[in-house]
């Protein structure tokens, strides 16, 4: 899992973000690239992280990469059953398919639960695109 630092400039943030999805889009090839949508708030790293989304958004197109974005509330209920289930109860959902993970759900230190807990964020971000993309290709029972 890749990350940017945030002490550079934002200019710098933005630079570092597209060159880590480009480096990304080039090794894994994917058919789509799926985000979850920021939670708004009104502050200089939601403006940022905005921007950063557009960014992807340009990018996928460029590269012919299907994009997707998902309200976290819908990332939660694709994982978990629950729209407003919590960041520990998405982990456990995500360990349950995936029973490798398991060794990341506890941790020692407060900057490696951050980090993990954002890796099990991300991958229920790919769950709920696959999930959509079955349901979309699935044949109707009219």
């Amino acid at each position: 899992m890749e990350s940017v630092p945030t002490h550079p400039s934002p200019r710098q943030r933005l630079t570092l973000a597209r060159n880590v999805v480009l480096r990304l889009i080039k090794d894994f090839r994917p058919d789509t690239v799926a985000i979850e949508k920021a939670f708004f708030a009104n502050n200089r790293n939601t403006a940022l992280l905005n921007v950063l989304v557009d960014e992807i958004h340009a990018i996928a197109k460029r590269q012919r990469i299907q994009f997707v974005s998902f309200a976290p509330s819908t990332v939660k209920r694709a994982v978990t059953g629950n729209g407003r289930a919590r960041k520990w109860e998405v982990a456990r959902a995500v360990v349950t398919r995936y029973p490798e993970l398991t060794v990341y759900i506890g941790q020692d230190r407060k900057w490696k639960a951050r980090y993990h807990s954002n890796m099990f964020d991300a991958v229920a971000v790919g769950l709920a695109a696959l999930g959509a993309m079955r349901r979309k290709t699935a044949p109707s029972t009219l």
